[in-house]
C-alpha cells in the first residue's frame, strides 16, 4: 500500500522524466534541422552574425521583465502600496524560473509570488487579488495576441486545420478561465465548496480565490492596464525573435514572425515538458520556415531566442526565487 512518503519521490521522478523527454525532443529537432539544412549555412551564419542586433535582443528581453513587473506594480498601486521597479523585476525573474523549472500550470509561481508579496506586508486580500489578476490578464492578453496572429495567418493564407483547431480550443479555454477566476474572486462559495470537498486541490484554490480583494479584482481599469502589460510582454518576445533573425543577416516579415512566435508559444503552453522544451523549438522552426525564413536561420534564431529567454534567466531566476521570499518589507 502506498503512503504519502512516496509522493515527493514520485513527483521528482515525473519532473526528471519530463525534462529528459523535452531534452530528447529538442535534440531530435536540432539533428533533423541540421540534416535537412546545408551545414555550411550554419558556419556562414556565425560569421555574419551582428553583435549589435544581439544587444538589441537582450535589451528587449530586459523589457519583458520590466513589463511583468508593471503588472505587480499596477495591482499594488491600486491597493495603495508601492513596489520598487527593482523588486518587481526580481519577482518577475523568480516567477519565470518557477514557471519553467517547476511546471505546474502556473501554481508554483503563484505560490512564490504570494509569499513574496505577503512578506512585504501587503494585505492578504490584495495579495490574492494580484495573483488572480495576473492569471486573468495573462489569458486575456493571450486571447488578443493569438487572435491577431490568426488574422495574420489567414491574410498570408498560411492557416491550417491543426493550428486553427488548437488555437480556437485554447482561446475558448483562456476566455473561460479568465471569466471564471474574475467571477469567483472575492465571493464566498459555500455550495460550490461543498460540491468539491473531495477534491483537495480544487477546494484550496477556490478558498484562495474567494478571499481575494473583490474591489481590486473587479476594477476595470486595473484589468485593462495589466492586460496591456501582459500583451507588451508578448510583443517584446516576438520582436526579439525578429531581431535575432536580423542578427543572423537575414530578413523576415514582422507579421509572419509574430504569427510564427504565437503558434510556437501556443504549443509550448499546451506541452507537458518544462517550458515547452522541444515542442516550442520544433513549432517555431516549422512556422518560420512556412513564412519564408531559411531553415538554418530559423533553427539558429530559435535556439538563440531560447538561450535568451529560457536558459540564461535560469540561474538569476533561481537566486531571486530564494531571495524574494527572504527579503524584508519593501521600503
Amino acid at each position: 500500500m502506498s503512503t504519502g512518503r512516496h509522493e515527493p519521490a514520485s513527483r521528482h521522478g515525473a519532473q526528471w522524466l519530463s525534462w529528459l523527454l523535452g531534452a530528447a525532443f529538442l535534440i531530435a529537432v536540432i539533428v533533423a534541422a541540421i540534416h535537412y539544412a546545408e551545414q555550411r549555412a550554419f558556419v556562414r551564419l556565425v560569421q555574419q552574425a551582428s553583435p549589435a542586433w544581439i544587444i538589441v535582443a537582450v535589451i528587449l528581453q530586459v523589457g519583458t521583465y520590466a513589463a511583468q513587473g508593471g503588472v505587480w506594480r499596477r495591482v499594488a498601486s491600486a491597493a495603495d502600496y508601492q513596489l520598487s521597479w527593482r523588486t518587481t523585476v526580481e519577482l518577475s525573474l523568480a516567477k519565470l524560473f518557477a514557471d519553467q523549472a517547476l511546471p505546474s500550470a502556473g501554481l508554483s509561481s503563484s505560490v512564490l509570488v504570494a509569499r513574496a508579496l505577503e512578506q512585504r506586508r501587503i494585505a492578504s486580500g490584495a495579495v490574492r487579488a494580484s495573483v488572480v489578476i495576473n492569471i486573468a490578464s495573462y489569458h486575456l492578453a493571450y486571447v488578443l495576441t493569438l487572435t491577431a496572429a490568426l488574422a495574420v495567418l489567414f491574410a498570408r493564407h498560411e492557416a491550417n486545420t491543426v493550428v486553427l483547431t488548437t488555437a480556437v480550443l485554447f482561446l475558448l479555454f483562456s476566455i473561460g478561465l479568465a471569466a471564471a477566476v474574475l467571477a469567483l474572486a472575492g465571493r464566498p462559495h459555500e455550495r460550490l465548496a461543498r460540491a468539491v470537498r473531495g477534491l483537495r486541490g480544487v477546494r484550496t484554490t477556490l478558498d484562495f480565490v474567494s478571499r481575494a480583494d473583490a474591489h481590486l479584482v473587479r476594477g476595470a481599469r486595473v484589468i485593462v492596464d495589466t492586460t496591456l502589460w501582459q500583451a507588451a510582454i508578448v510583443v517584446l518576445d516576438a520582436t526579439t525573435m525578429w531581431v535575432l533573425i536580423r542578427a543572423l543577416g537575414a530578413t523576415a516579415s514582422p507579421g509572419g514572425v509574430f504569427a510564427a512566435f504565437m503558434v510556437a508559444s501556443l504549443f509550448r503552453t499546451m506541452g507537458i515538458v518544462p517550458g515547452g522544451l522541444g515542442t516550442f523549438e520544433a513549432t517555431s522552426v516549422l512556422m518560420l520556415r512556412m513564412t519564408g525564413v531559411d531553415l538554418a536561420v530559423a533553427l539558429s534564431a530559435t535556439l538563440l531566442f531560447r538561450g535568451l529567454t529560457f536558459w540564461l534567466p535560469m540561474l538569476p531566476g533561481y537566486w531571486f526565487s530564494r531571495r524574494v521570499v527572504r527579503a524584508g518589507p519593501d521600503s
